[in-house]
């Protein structure tokens, strides 16, 4: 029985982390500083009935649902992900990351205000300047 307990604490806290803990080395940044430089992709992966209300130019449109089928056009670029929320942000890194993907950066489009999420308030919530 505390086997069993162990092994599922473990499972558990594995499906956590992986979901809610921040990734390392990835930082907040501002969608009009991220530069269109060669093999540098941008990655949206909100829903796609989410980017359709809100596009982003220049944004590859994947949903995190689909990542796991087209990984392999990302392999060796250096990314950039947009997403609605960390949780969508820190799968999306880990997966692309363990792929051999270069994640550089991400950036938190909230469809429910009218602005766009800004990186620098963000960073003041959390106590970072």
């Amino acid at each position: 029985m505390t086997t069993f307990l162990i092994v599922l604490t473990i499972i558990f806290t594995r499906f956590l982390y992986k979901r809610y803990v921040p990734v390392l080395g990835l930082s907040c940044v501002e969608l009009e500083k991220i530069n269109d430089q060669d093999h540098t992709i941008i990655l949206d992966v909100r829903d796609s009935s989410i980017v359709y209300k809100s596009r982003v130019a220049g944004a590859v449109n994947i949903p995190l649902a689909y990542l796991k089928r087209n990984y392999d056009l990302f392999e060796g670029n250096s990314i950039y992900i947009i997403g609605s929320e960390m949780i969508d942000v820190n799968v999306s890194a880990r997966f692309l990351k363990n792929k051999g993907a270069k994640v550089k950066g991400y950036y938190l489009y909230n469809n429910k205000q009218p602005t766009r999420f800004n990186c620098r308030k963000r960073r003041e919530i959390h106590g970072v300047q």
